[in-house]
Parts: structure tokens; sequence; C-alpha cells
């Protein structure tokens, strides 16, 4: 979105290009490089692949981040494939869930989620209007953004890098996590590979209304229920 672009249309400072070795990339040569991979973003044939998976390894303040998300977002639309607000509102966070960015500047991890978290804004205005979103959205949103827009080295940290894939299911709105380790198999960033100790995540889905209050994994409760000795499961 032009407004989000915009916040990212700032000029570096040499003291910030020395210590950091930050260069800002103009929004043609974002796009040129996008139009690059085509393919892993929704088309008129694909209009609900907005799922691929986006990592920036020094995003900086969010220009390819934003870039991304609105390459997303341009097909998803309320009231055509989205017919209602959660499965609209599932949309959004779906391919937002999708992008990931790490920096070694908390500055600019910060600047990056607050682009992002404006892209989001305008886009929901644009399209909901005057009907308001569920009371667990912007909690959710900002879920998202704490797991994915990370402060942190990619290269000397690649070991300790710990990121979310949010596995969305079928049920409108539910989403499983499974946390794992950003790490270099034969010289290799790997998104998403295993842990050490295995995968670890969500036992059971969660309703992204919960997102906020439920940072960690959510676990199983088993409970013996008299006519079916059933185990059921909990996101409490």
């Amino acid at each position: 979105m032009q407004q989000a672009r915009s916040l990212g249309a700032q000029i570096k400072t040499k003291q910030r290009v020395r210590d950091l070795a930050e260069v800002y990339t103009h929004e043609r040569e974002v796009n040129a490089m996008l139009d690059l991979v085509a393919d892993m973003f929704p088309s008129e044939e694909r209009p609900r692949d907005i799922g691929r998976t986006f990592l920036e390894p020094s995003c900086g303040a969010g220009n390819f981040l934003v870039a991304i998300l609105d390459r997303k977002l341009a097909y998803v639309g309320f009231g055509a494939l989205y017919r209602s607000v959660a499965t609209f509102e599932t949309a959004v966070l779906k391919a937002l869930s999708s992008i990931y960015g790490i920096d070694i500047d908390s500055e600019n991890v910060e600047q990056s989620r607050a682009f992002l978290r404006a892209d989001v804004a305008q886009h929901m205005n644009l399209h909901l209007n005057t009907v308001p979103v569920s009371e667990g959205f912007w909690p959710a949103v900002e879920a998202v953004l704490a797991t994915n827009i990370i402060r942190a080295d990619t290269i000397k940290d690649a070991q300790r890098i710990l990121l979310v894939e949010y596995r969305w299911q079928r049920r409108t709105g539910e989403v499983i996590r499974a946390w794992s380790h950003l790490k270099e198999p034969d010289g290799q960033l790997d998104l998403f590979g295993q842990t050490g100790d295995g995968p670890l995540g969500d036992e059971v889905p969660i309703h992204y209304g919960l997102l906020g209050d439920h940072p960690e994994p959510v676990r199983r409760q088993k409970s013996t229920s008299r006519r079916a000795g059933r185990t059921e499961g909990s996101q409490a």
C-alpha cells in the first residue's frame, strides 16, 4: 500500500551505513526483484495461493516485507473469495504470517512491524469500511508480528533463532503453530529446520482470536469422558 511504502521511504545516514552496512533499496529495485519470483505470489489462476513463505534475513525497515505483503493482499478481498469477516480476517492473517524478517537493529525491527501493521490497517479499512473487525484480530496481528519479525544476527545466531510456522487448518480461523530453529545444514539456511529435541508446537488447533493470549504452545489436556473415555483438547 502506498501509505506503508511512504513510511519506508527514508534517507539512510552515513553513520548507519558505516555501522550496520545499511543501504536503502528503492521501490523500483524491490519490485524488479520480486518480479523474478512472480510464481511465488497469487495470480488470477491461483488467487488463494497466499501462503508461500518469504524470509528476509536482513529486512532493514521492511521495504521488501511490505511489498511482499501488498502482492499477497491484492488477492484478498472482502465479499469476493472471502464472504465473511472471519474468512477475510483468516486470509489476511495467513498472508501476514507467511512473511518473516530478521534484522540486527532493533529500530529496524520496530519500523518493519509498524509498516506491516499500517499496511494491514489500510487494507482492512479499504475493504471492510464500516464493518468492524473481530475482537481478536488485532491481538493476532501483534502476535504474528512478534514471532515473525525479530531482532537477531542471521549469520551468527542461525543456530539459536527460533521461528514459528503457522499451519492454517481447513476450519476457518484455526491454526497450528510449530516452533523450530533457523540453522545452517551444509552451509544453507533452513527455514523451519527441526530442533534438536524434535518439533515443538501446538498439540491442538487454536483460533486466531486466542493467539494474543497464548504466546506459548497449546497443550492437549486429557480428561476421561464417562461416556466415551475420549481425550479432549483444550486451548486453556
